[in-house]
């Protein structure tokens, strides 16, 4: 079954490249992980794999005044065939810039099918108890951000 992956990982897939800042080039645990994940799933990430060696951020930090590539778009293997183009935005309203991709989808993938949200989570009480839960925790954390509504819908989906 064919996978895309994306979001904001807030990890550094390769500290040499994913990073500006020269001294804090270093392996982390969440770039580890995610690199595991990556290969235990036959994920390909899909910016790096169509920019080998650039040097390219998708997260400004400005309390560290340095540049990371955090955000990523991950496909299956069989998908890359069809990948035509990835792009890192400008950093724009929020201190990411998100990740564009193209693809030519073909019978090289198989027959399309439409992702339905799993209908039995509906009547999942514990599944909606986990779901209010974190909404009124991401309610709670992001209060300076509800004047802009824009800004706080699109990080809250996220």
């Amino acid at each position: 079954l064919p996978l895309i992956l994306g979001g904001d990982f807030n990890a550094v897939a390769d500290p040499e490249l994913d990073r500006s800042d020269i001294g804090r080039r270093r392996w982390g645990t969440g770039g580890r992980t995610t690199a595991y994940y990556a290969d235990a799933l036959g994920l390909v990430d899909l910016w790096r794999a169509l920019h080998p060696g650039e040097r390219d951020y998708t997260h400004l930090s400005r309390a560290h005044d340095t540049w990371s590539r955090l955000d990523y778009i991950f496909i299956s293997d069989s998908l890359f065939p069809c990948a035509r183009d990835a792009h890192i935005a400008p950093v724009a309203i929020s201190d990411h810039a998100w990740v564009e991709f193209r693809f030519q989808v073909g019978h090289t993938i198989g027959a399309a099918r439409l992702w339905r949200f799993p209908r039995e989570l509906y009547d999942d009480q514990a599944y909606s108890a986990f779901i209010q839960t974190q909404w009124k925790l991401y309610q709670s954390d992001n209060r300076a951000h509800q004047h802009n509504a824009v800004l706080y819908w699109e990080t809250a989906k996220a």
